[in-house]
């Protein structure tokens, strides 16, 4: 038991770090660097795709459609 009667499960523990990246971008990054390192590269590639959308394209999107309404 931890300092503040909270456990951790060893899942959560093995994700937190990837939250650093953000709420949305962190799980994709970290389903990426898992699916990857288990022997996975089609889903991890899947996960890459799905990142790339969220952190590049998106913003793209919303910006264009922004300039557009102005």
């Amino acid at each position: 038991m931890s300092r503040f009667g909270v456990q951790l499960s060893p899942r959560v523990k093995r994700l937190a770090p990837f939250f650093l990246a953000g709420p949305i971008s962190g799980p994709l990054l970290a389903g990426v660097v898992l699916n990857f390192r288990d022997g996975r590269p089609v889903l991890g590639s899947l996960y890459a795709i799905a990142l790339a959308e969220v952190a590049i394209f998106l913003p793209l999107i919303t910006a264009k459609l922004g300039l557009a309404v102005l």
